[in-house]
């Protein structure tokens, strides 16, 4: 997955709502910058999305990654709509993880939505359904 098309899917998520603030254009910024993203392409992909087929990357790392893009974004206006939650249990699903792991993981975000989510919390998760 090319990272242009995983941030068209973040901005997807942030507007998913009818709800965009600084705080998700500023994580957006973030993640454009952390996939080597320019902050102009962002901000074009913000307005013009791109609308492409979602392809699941082979590698599970890789996969693990846009789910975890997504649970952040999702949390960072500490407002957890419905349609968000539908939307990352959608691409969870096709990203090859279970309806009960998506689950986890967004009571983990509601439940830290005004604090940082501990990293061991969301290993937990991880080694729970691993086996």
């Amino acid at each position: 997955m090319q990272a242009q098309e995983l941030l068209s899917i973040l901005v997807k998520l942030s507007k998913i709502d009818d709800y965009f603030d600084e705080f998700e254009l500023s994580y957006l910024l973030k993640a454009g910058s952390h996939l080597g993203i320019e902050d102009s392409q962002v901000e074009y992909l913000v307005k013009n999305p791109l609308d492409v087929p979602f392809v699941p990357p082979q590698k599970e790392q890789d996969r693990m990654e846009i789910i975890y893009y997504m649970l952040f974004l999702m949390k960072i206006d500490n407002i957890i709509s419905d349609q968000e939650v539908d939307m990352v249990h959608h691409y969870g699903f096709k990203l090859g993880f279970s309806k009960h792991m998506i689950d986890d993981f967004v009571q983990i975000m509601k439940k830290h939505k005004h604090k940082t989510v501990p990293t061991s919390l969301m290993l937990d998760v991880i080694r729970k359904y691993q086996n």
